[in-house]
């Protein structure tokens, strides 16, 4: 039925998708993967906030990593960050050791403008992985740019970038981390690959506009 309810999504029969996971649902109440099917086909929709109600039930019943991230992507889809954020924190106080709830909160604290513990929770990070992921070296650029600290911004840019150039939020964090070390031209170049890259990237279309 699982595989039933995930060809019905792949093929864009929400509907179907749906009340069929629901019949699943009715059928095994306990379940959390019945839960989890009808939450996807909920989000697939663009019902997030019925489908956050269906993944924190499932959350109730096992609150793992996958139900972890989808409970807190539909939340913030919803317009709920508050929330999101309660079941992050309340997902790491049973995970401290987390590397993709980690990964999560300092990816939220660098759009929140928390630099300072963005850049603590991505170092703790990127001291357990290495210099390989171009997520985290995105971020802490755009973490250690926020805290006008430009040349250890550009060191983290530069490395994000030559991992995934064709990357339009490594090409961002590149570009935001050469303007905070005075390199205009340099990141008005970077910045308008980005945007090319992800014309409707609201955050990324912002930080070109503020370059000017």
């Amino acid at each position: 039925m699982l595989g039933v309810i995930r060809g019905q999504i792949a093929r864009g029969d929400t509907a179907g998708a749906i009340a069929r996971a629901r019949a699943l649902v009715a059928a095994g109440p306990g379940a959390p993967a019945a839960q989890l099917a009808l939450g996807d086909a909920l989000a697939f929709a663009g019902r997030y906030p019925e489908a956050a109600g269906v993944y924190a039930r499932a959350a109730d019943l096992s609150f793992d990593e996958p139900t972890m991230l989808r409970l807190v992507d539909a939340l913030g889809r919803a317009g709920r960050a508050q929330d999101a954020a309660a079941s992050l924190a309340l997902y790491l106080s049973q995970n401290p050791q987390s590397l993709t709830g980690l990964r999560l909160l300092g990816h939220w604290q660098v759009a929140s403008g928390d630099w300072d513990k963005a850049i603590e929770t991505l170092e703790g990070v990127r001291r357990r992985v290495g210099n390989r992921d171009g997520g985290v070296l995105s971020d802490l650029a755009l973490a250690y740019a926020g805290s006008d600290d430009g040349a250890i911004a550009v060191r983290y840019g530069n490395a994000a970038y030559s991992l995934a150039p064709m990357s339009a939020a490594a090409a961002d964090a590149y570009g935001v981390a050469l303007a905070a070390s005075g390199n205009v031209g340099g990141a008005r170049q970077l910045l308008d690959k980005a945007v090319r890259l992800a014309p409707g990237d609201a955050v990324i279309g912002g930080h070109r506009r503020q370059l000017g």
